[in-house]
């Protein structure tokens, strides 16, 4: 539960130090102004204060008699009003000081969560408390408190600093990483606020559509329902202005209201709309246009847009509003550099000096996360402090950090923690930070832990490899995850294991670190089925499932169902999934299988995205799994023609081709496939038609085809795939091109 560290005595060299404690007892009281951050901070204070030397300190209020040993938290009579007025000058919204006078301590902050940040300072700079996790502190017991007098003001460069983590949602973590949440600015209790992509709940495709397509994004001259709104048009707006006037007088203390384009490129190409954008030379111009007028509408607002994808280019002429905050996204960048130093973020630069020129309430939303693959190694760890610094040297004045740190993701834990300091003092010292972080979480284990870190980072750095958070590791195969490396990472967590194996909490803490590489290692295998790094040996003619593979799997799922590691990605893949999916990758259809690793051709070719290791992909007696990415073959809005070639006439029985649907990334079952089967390759019998269930969205994500036959011999295998050219009625974009996913052809 938590991590203990054992002092006999904490004491910090001062000229005039307080002794807030001393052998276990205290002539201190703490004097709390009136309010709930006061409150709340008193009790922070008090709590650990307790916890380190067992002496509580008496919580009074400003009517309390007073005494020469007082540590006093916000405003009250005892200090006189133009003192205060210079504590708290300039402390903002979360700014804090903490001044010592005499025997007495003062914490002053500004108007939101300062005295609370300026006690979690206090106990972490002063006291040796660490808050590393939600779970997990750092407490040192001792028996005297002494701390050195005082003269610090902290203001951090952030009014918003928002890690889009489970872990930063705990109110006690927030509170001691000085951190918000979303809800805390949009939201208005379980009311869920207007975000980020929010013209369709503005104006609802569903509603509207029908009977009035015109308000929607002109798309090669048709009206879409997918895309963007028509932002020219005068009753888009009214739309617009009505429903958040509605929702504004309903919670009228939320500040924060998003006007932002829906999650995709198809921005309106109308002759009004492409007028203002072309003026303004970029698509910006016709949505910062519409959005000024939305913010000229409720000045007392702050009207948040995104500046994400087509939208990221600031426009030339146009400039937002007081009350309009843009929000610039990095999706598309590179993370293995710092982006200020990285060439191919050149383009990104540029747009971020823009926006700072014309625009002095910019939220950087920046993502420090492989969106499908959490549990893979990701590198990225010595460009946080110099892209955060980048960030706030062009004038941002809030971060939403995708860090979607769930528990299990490649150091989450630390990654949240290391962004926090960040975000408070982007000039703090980082590896500082890193290290105390894993001398409390790890403990014994944390220099292995540490020297697999460092190795991982070095061995990254020095491949000069790019990091996509849209990646894989298959990618990292012959750089940083490299079969020699993950056999070194390996032996530096079997030296962790070791260290705290007889500490149950820490020895899973190492465990649950261990496995990306777990994860990076069986990915990898599934690419080289058959080969030095792969699943199957080959012992006396057959192929045998590799018995530390299969071990490998089970600890893995082992882990995971021990410290409920449950997401494994953000497309919703669960530990469960990836085991019973996985289970049946390495089931591979060998023997007995005609097909196995015999020519086969396609017609056409699968689209130059998804053509893996080719065509050999579909004998490779490798099943797909739920990624797309690997062991699949894709076409878009196709047909396809499969051909295998058994070399040999052959008694057939059984023929089973395989399809994936995926529809988040637009992926569909075709809507049957038909078989035959010829001896010479000219002549073909056709030996059945399997169709799909007429509403597709009822189908499993993985679809076998199977056609039986009785009595017939055969050399080639012609199976017939009728794609599902467009997405379906059901699908949120329905109408456009879906893709056509196959895998494996077996023959029995």
């Amino acid at each position: 539960m938590i991590a203990m560290a054992q002092l006999l005595c904490l004491c910090i060299s001062a000229q005039h130090p307080l002794q807030l404690v001393k052998n276990g007892k205290s002539p201190y009281q703490i004097v709390k102004a009136e309010g709930n951050n006061e409150a709340r901070a008193a009790g922070l204070l008090q709590e650990y204060v307790q916890k380190i030397t067992g002496c509580t300190l008496p919580i009074v209020s400003d009517n309390a008699a007073p005494k020469a040993e007082e540590i006093i938290i916000g405003q009250t009579k005892r200090v006189p009003e133009s003192d205060w007025k210079k504590l708290c000058t300039e402390l903002q919204t979360d700014g804090f000081s903490l001044q010592t006078n005499q025997k007495k301590l003062i914490i002053a902050g500004g108007s939101g969560k300062g005295v609370i940040y300026g006690v979690t300072t206090l106990l972490e700079n002063y006291m040796g408390c660490k808050k590393l996790s939600p779970e997990v502190e750092v407490v040192p017991t001792a028996k005297s408190i002494s701390i050195p007098s005082l003269s610090i003001r902290q203001v951090p460069p952030a009014v918003i600093r928002i890690i889009n983590s489970p872990l930063a949602a705990d109110s006690n973590y927030k509170d001691w990483q000085k951190l918000a949440t979303v809800a805390d600015f949009w939201n208005d209790g379980d009311w869920r606020g207007y975000y980020v992509h929010t013209f369709n709940r503005l104006v609802p495709v569903q509603q509207y559509f029908d009977t009035h397509p015109e308000y929607y994004a002109m798309i090669n001259g048709k009206r879409s329902p997918h895309g963007q709104l028509c932002l020219t048009n005068p009753d888009v707006l009214k739309i617009t202005i009505d429903q958040l006037r509605k929702d504004i007088e309903a919670h009228p203390n939320v500040q924060y209201w998003s006007v932002s384009q829906n999650d995709n490129y198809d921005n309106c190409q109308c002759e009004n709309c492409k007028k203002l954008d072309d003026a303004d030379g970029s698509p910006m111009g016709s949505l910062l246009q519409f959005v000024n007028k939305v913010a000229a509408t409720f000045p007392n607002k702050t009207i948040t847009t995104l500046a994400y994808q087509y939208s990221r280019k600031p426009p030339l002429h146009t400039k937002p509003l007081p009350n309009v905050m843009i929000t610039l996204c990095t999706i598309e960048l590179n993370r293995s550099k710092p982006i200020e130093t990285d060439s191919s973020s050149i383009s990104f630069k540029n747009d971020i000096v823009g926006w700072g020129k014309i625009c002095r309430n910019i939220m950087l939303w920046d993502y420090e996360i492989q969106f499908t693959n959490y549990l893979c190694p990701f590198p990225l760890f010595h460009t946080l402090q110099p892209n955060i610094q980048f960030f706030t040297k062009h004038g941002v004045q809030a971060h939403f950090q995708q860090n979607n740190g769930v528990h299990g993701a490649e150091f989450a834990e630390l990654k949240t923690y290391l962004i926090a300091k960040l975000l408070w003092n982007p000039d703090v010292n980082a590896d500082s930070v890193i290290n105390d972080f894993m001398k409390g979480y790890y403990q014994e284990a944390a220099p292995y832990v540490k020297a697999y870190f460092d190795l991982l980072h070095s061995e990254a750095k020095r491949s000069g490899q790019g990091l996509d958070i849209y990646g894989t590791p298959v990618w990292n195969a012959k750089t940083f995850l490299s079969d020699s490396l993950i056999q070194q990472y390996y032996s530096l967590f079997d030296k962790a294991e070791a260290a705290v194996k007889s500490k149950p909490e820490v020895l899973e803490r190492v465990k649950v670190s261990r496995l990306p590489v777990q994860f990076a290692d069986m990915e990898i295998a599934k690419t080289d089925m058959f080969g030095p790094r792969g699943w199957y040996a080959i012992q006396q003619g057959k192929y045998v499932l590799k018995p530390e593979r299969s071990k490998l799997l089970e600890d893995f799922y082992a882990t995971c169902k021990r410290n409920k590691v449950i997401q494994l990605n953000e497309m919703g893949l669960t530990a469960d999934i990836y085991y019973s999916n996985t289970k049946r990758f390495i089931d591979v259809q060998v023997e007995g299988n005609l097909a196995f690793q015999k020519p086969v051709t396609c017609k056409p070719m699968p689209n130059e995205k998804y053509t893996g290791s080719g065509t050999g992909m579909l004998t490779n007696a490798v099943r797909g799994t739920d990624d797309y990415k690997i062991n699949w073959l894709g076409w878009q809005a196709q047909d396809v023609e499969i051909v295998v070639d058994l070399e040999n006439v052959t008694a057939v029985k059984e023929i089973t081709l395989s399809s994936l649907q995926f529809p988040k990334s637009w992926i569909i079952h075709p809507s049957q496939v038909s078989c035959a089967i010829s001896s010479d390759g000219v002549g073909y019998t056709n030996v059945g038609t399997v169709a799909s269930n007429t509403d597709l969205q009822q189908e499993p994500m993985m679809k076998n085809f199977t056609f039986k036959i009785a009595d017939a011999k055969a050399r080639y295998i012609k199976l017939n795939a009728v794609a599902t050219k467009t997405l379906p009625a059901w699908h949120s974009y329905f109408g456009n091109p879906a893709w056509l996913f196959i895998d494996e052809v077996v023959v029995h």
